[in-house]
């Protein structure tokens, strides 16, 4: 693996610049992906099936040996990009998209984008946030990330997905972008498909897709048809997180926390379970929308 990576160079200015192997390979499944899934509906299934087996094998293997990939996050970049790209370029020219549907579309992206962006940039900036008393029981608990090298304020996750921590220093961040991500697949995956399918009025102006039996008789219908798949599949997933992190919040408690609950009182919602950092339903809410690193605060990442 490392005598590939070292291979792997593109000529630049003042010298070749080192390419990731491991970061360049979502560009080229991605596409491959998608292209070999428009072939038919057993080409869909099957390709589905087996980039969810082979993501299931390289996560361990990254996190394993590869800790700090970009992988994940250049899947992130790719999917976005390559969705986005046949939205705009193959969905659009089927004149079934009003331009105020485009714009919102657009529009939610963005949300995202900002959210994401905001999240990366307040994580760098607990390189300078530092904590006032180490025996604080009241103030934010402090985890290590291996993967960050840094301290962060109530842990709930490191996500590969965004190569970022997640913390109360941009937890809001981070379900703000889930709420953008869910919206925007789900939205252009509804017109996509409505585009694509036969529709139906469910109500008024709402359409839902009806008959898709035709979308794989041209290649253009193929491919959306089986983007707006791939986007329903990760917008549920992204809802989950999402509704996750809103009982999270709500509970005054991380991922980790959760983890540790026994099986009722999550069957419960962990409404009934010990929750010693919980300051009621408005502060946990207060605490995550309205943190902000404290400028009394020493230099602790830099001591650890």
């Amino acid at each position: 693996m490392a005598t590939i990576q070292d291979r792997l160079r593109i000529p630049w200015s003042g010298g070749a610049k080192q390419i990731a192997f491991d970061a360049i390979l979502p560009i080229f499944i991605i596409p491959a992906m998608l292209l070999l899934a428009s072939m038919s509906l057993w080409w869909t299934i099957f390709t589905f099936t087996t980039v969810v087996i082979f993501l299931t094998l390289i996560s361990r293997f990254f996190i394993k040996n590869i800790p700090h990939t970009k992988f994940f996050f250049l899947w992130t970049i790719t999917t976005l990009t390559v969705l986005y790209f046949i939205f705009e370029f193959i969905v659009i020219p089927f004149l079934e998209i009003l331009l105020e549907e485009n714009i919102a579309l657009s529009v939610l992206i963005f949300g995202f984008v900002i959210s994401v962006c905001l999240m990366k940039k307040r994580t760098k900036q607990l390189f300078m946030i530092v904590e006032s008393s180490r025996n604080d029981k009241e103030g934010d608990r402090l985890k290590s990330c291996n993967i960050c090298q840094i301290k962060v304020p109530s842990r709930d996750r490191h996500c590969l997905w965004l190569d970022c921590c997640v913390g109360n220093h941009n937890r809001c961040l981070f379900i703000s972008a889930l709420f953008f991500a869910t919206s925007a697949l789900t939205y252009s995956s509804n017109l996509t498909l409505t585009s694509v399918c036969h529709p139906f009025t469910l109500y008024r102006a709402i359409l839902l897709p009806d008959d898709c039996s035709d979308v794989y008789k041209l290649f253009e219908l193929g491919l959306s048809f089986v983007s707006a798949v791939y986007s329903l599949a990760l917008a549920a997933i992204l809802l989950l997180l999402f509704l996750q992190q809103l009982v999270l919040v709500s509970l005054g408690i991380t991922a980790k926390e959760w983890n540790k609950l026994p099986l009722v009182s999550k069957l419960c919602l962990g409404m009934f379970a010990n929750r010693p950092h919980s300051k009621g339903f408005c502060r946990n809410w207060t605490q995550v929308i309205c943190w902000s690193g404290n400028p009394q605060y020493e230099q602790f990442n830099q001591e650890v």
